[in-house]
């Protein structure tokens, strides 16, 4: 038998379950159990400066060393970049859409302003890089502390409480939600940068357990996997110290070829992006030299020209 350890948020529990079903479902003895995290607990304080120190995944990782747990399924993008001794990240599934996604009441939309909202509309997010973003592309709009689930989120644009609200298009997506009368957008990826792993699941397990490791072999998807470690390993390089609000899209092509974008707040909070192309054993450490020295107010060749991009585009049909 294979426990599987997850959060018990509607979201958290269809990932685990997808992972559940991958490995063969009940069938195949994979069982699932409800671990409660801080993040679960405390709803009433934004998520700034949390996710390094654990906020949704402690508490999950702390089971899985106890041997409560056998295997531990996290949004990655929650998980910190430093695994605890005797823990490894096992596997990553393919990922999902890696964008954000901005639901606008529909009385709300102004398709004439570079993000299609009224100005001075208030938008919810409990995210610093969207808040950071959000005042990059529209220093009028005003960024509103958002927690609870995804539907609740939804619900405070539905009811007209918040003018919109900024949410990843993969959560949205894998709960099938039904988001009424609002009006939907894409945000391009490529410029609205996501944050480090967005879209990804990551699997944990015991370093001494080589059965589940082989099980866990069996989903992983090495593209997906490669992508993500570029993001996450520059998000680790910028740690220690540094709480700026931060994103991140990786890329390896079937040449071997890596791009890396990331982008990052200064001390005034002003959104400083970069794009760095070339090896990946190099890239990490390519990109942390490109940004601090655009973050010193110095030119560079990596910089980002942001100032034409095209942020918001109707929503793409939804699977």
């Amino acid at each position: 038998m294979t426990v599987i350890g997850t959060r018990g948020s509607e979201l958290a529990l269809w990932q685990t379950h997808y992972i559940q079903g991958r490995l063969g479902g009940e069938a195949a003895g994979i069982t699932t159990e409800i671990i409660k995290t801080s993040g679960d607990r405390l709803l009433d304080i934004p998520l700034q400066n949390q996710l390094d120190k654990g906020f949704f995944t402690k508490e999950l990782e702390v089971a899985l060393a106890d041997r409560r747990v056998d295997v531990a399924v996290h949004s990655l993008k929650d998980l910190p970049t430093q695994m605890p001794p005797g823990l490894v990240l096992a596997a990553v599934p393919e990922r999902a859409d890696v964008g954000d996604v901005l639901f606008v009441h529909r009385d709300r939309v102004d398709l004439s302003r570079r993000l299609p909202v009224v100005a001075g509309a208030r938008v919810g997010t409990a995210s610093m890089r969207r808040s950071a973003l959000l005042q990059h592309v529209d220093p009028e709009a005003k960024p509103e502390f958002l927690r609870g689930n995804v539907p609740t989120r939804l619900n405070k644009a539905k009811t007209g409480e918040l003018d919109a609200v900024l949410l990843a298009r993969a959560g949205v997506s894998r709960l099938g939600l039904d988001w009424g009368d609002l009006v939907v957008f894409d945000l391009d990826p490529q410029w609205w940068l996501p944050a480090a792993a967005q879209g990804a699941l990551g699997i944990q397990a015991r370093a001494d357990d080589p059965e589940r490791l082989r099980l866990l072999a069996t989903v992983h998807h090495a593209p997906s996997a490669h992508a993500v470690a570029l993001e996450r390993g520059l998000l680790r390089r910028l740690e220690g110290g540094c709480h700026s609000a931060f994103g991140a899209l990786g890329r390896v092509d079937a040449s071997g070829v890596a791009t890396l974008r990331a982008g990052l707040t200064d001390a005034a909070g002003a959104w400083h992006a970069i794009e760095v192309v070339g090896d990946p054993e190099q890239l990490i450490e390519r990109a942390y030299e490109a940004l601090q020295t655009v973050l010193a107010g110095k030119s560079h060749p990596a910089r980002l020209d942001t100032s034409e991009a095209q942020w918001a585009t109707p929503a793409r049909p939804w699977s």
